[in-house]
């Protein structure tokens, strides 16, 4: 059976609408039972809503309407990342497609935002595969790891930079970073800006966590610290673990009247920053 592919996907208040069409083949009936599925990439909600079929010259178009301020019995859609795709046929003999690798020259791919009472904001995206996603809410998801270019020790001011960039494809109008750092066995977290610098083909981002003293914040505390990078745009946040550069940092640095060790992990390992332990 042939992918189907999109043509057309816009708002129209608070309702996005979805539409695109399928080479007809001998496996498809003249009009087959389409419906659009919406999965939760982080939780178990599933949703189905009808998508109208017709035949076009050798292709069947479609068409669904997802109103995400009354998706299901009145009620907007759950805060959350959603998966759009689209099934072909019945349960169970029919056959789910994912939505937007395929798709007609020309449309739009940026993030379409809208905004639901409470100043929600609801982004419909192609992510980093080119599958079509409704985020509600623009709560911080996990979007896989990034290797960081360096890890180096600014003696001058005793702090650790971490550097490193992103395939810029994969995201639209980043508008903010921030590298988050989550204590093993605490969870307590420990956040930095980072510093963005844009080119056509890639997002560089420059960090440095005080280790020893610090203008504005406290210092790193002791402990070990896994390193995510957390990249804000068009009202979604996306974050990335952090895999460690070949070369690692290991140093000494005097706080509190007393030396205490500052290193960091190495590759192939995700990017660990220990404070105080061997």
């Amino acid at each position: 059976m042939a992918e189907p592919y999109l043509t057309d996907v816009g708002w129209s208040g608070s309702a996005l609408r979805v539409a695109g069409a399928i080479r007809r083949d001998g496996e498809l009936p003249a009009v087959p039972e389409m419906e659009l599925v919406l999965r939760e990439r982080d939780g178990g909600g599933l949703l189905r809503l009808p998508a109208s079929a017709a035949a076009d010259d050798g292709l069947i178009t479609f068409e669904a309407l997802v109103d995400v301020a009354a998706v299901e019995r009145g009620e907007p859609l759950p805060g959350g990342l959603w998966d759009v795709d689209l099934a072909i046929g019945s349960p169970p003999e029919g056959r789910v497609f994912e939505l937007g690798p395929e798709r007609a020259p020309g449309l739009d791919t940026s993030p379409q935002r809208r905004f639901l009472p409470g100043a929600v904001t609801v982004a419909a995206y192609f992510g980093g595969r080119g599958t079509l996603s409704i985020d509600v809410g623009g709560r911080s998801h996990v979007a896989g790891t990034t290797a960081a270019d360096g890890v180096a020790w600014d003696e001058r001011r005793e702090e650790v930079v971490i550097t490193g960039h992103i395939d810029r494809r994969w995201i639209s109008m980043p508008v903010s970073g921030t590298l988050i750092l989550t204590e093993r066995r605490t969870r307590d977290t420990f956040e930095v800006i980072a510093a963005l610098e844009e080119s056509d083909e890639r997002l560089g981002y420059r960090a440095a966590l005080p280790v020893t003293r610090a203008f504005v914040d406290d210092p790193l505390p002791r402990g070990t610290w896994d390193v995510a990078l957390c990249i804000g745009f068009s009202g979604m946040h996306r974050e990335l673990g952090v895999l460690a550069p070949g070369d690692p940092v290991d140093v000494q640095v005097w706080r509190r009247f007393r030396h205490v060790r500052v290193a960091s992990s190495a590759a192939p390992e995700p990017l660990t920053i220990t404070v105080g332990r061997a």
